[in-house]
């Protein structure tokens, strides 16, 4: 009876290992620094973040996906083209990037995913749909186009959020910074990204977590064309 319990044990963690292929990506600066940045796969519900030495990892990535990867205020959108893990050397500077398979990043498996991989997170709620609001600030533009989330007593909250931590509120991120999003002019915002709670960002995005994206110099051009 145990062996064949064992047995069916094996049978399901490789059935799981077959229904799932791990992707793993490295990203570093020119001088083999890690960079922290969030990565996600252009058409699907599906991101993750680099941790401080720049690894990721995700899964199921198709042949003809195509990363989006957000550092601060640059974006790099790169074709998988077939490859079954990448590793991107990023240069600041010139905001150029080489990317390439790496064997070594193949043979870590599931080692990089980690349960970072999220897809729990809503669409993203474009700066002109904000100001199209009519509000005063990005945190009643906010609240007017997600009604789940609520501000009390100084703080953003999901309504359906339990707090583990001794606060129910959600992270707010603005370029990767923590920012009070009362603080964020929101004729500055290109985006807003609301996430339901992700283990990807710790224990401080178990009430959820609001991603701000600020335009860049080149956006807000192309807004006043």
């Amino acid at each position: 009876m145990k062996r064949l319990m064992l047995a069916m044990v094996m049978l399901g963690i490789a059935i799981g290992a077959m229904a799932q292929r791990p992707f793993n990506g490295k990203i570093t600066r020119s001088d083999g620094k890690g960079v922290r940045a969030r990565i996600y796969v252009v058409g699907k519900d599906k991101q993750t973040m680099s941790d401080g030495k720049g690894r990721f990892g995700l899964t199921d990535i198709e042949a003809d996906d195509t990363l989006e990867i957000v550092i601060k205020r640059d974006t790099l959108r790169i074709a998988v083209e077939g490859r079954r893990s990448i590793d991107i050397v990023w240069d600041m500077e010139r905001s150029e990037y080489v990317a390439e398979e790496s064997e070594e990043l193949m043979n870590y498996g599931f080692g990089y995913v980690n349960r970072r991989e999220s897809t729990d997170y809503s669409s993203g709620i474009s700066g002109d749909r904000l100001r199209a609001t009519g509000a005063k600030g990005l945190v009643e533009a906010i609240q007017m186009c997600y009604p789940g989330l609520r501000y009390v007593n100084g703080e953003l909250c999901l309504l359906t959020q339990n707090s583990i931590n001794g606060s129910s509120a959600v992270l707010v991120l603005c370029d990767g910074m923590e920012v009070r999003p009362e603080m964020i002019n929101l004729y500055d915002v290109k985006e807003v990204e609301i996430i339901k709670g992700s283990n990807m960002y710790g224990f401080r995005g178990v009430n959820g977590v609001v991603l701000i994206t600020t335009m860049t110099a080149q956006d807000a051009l192309n807004r006043q064309r």
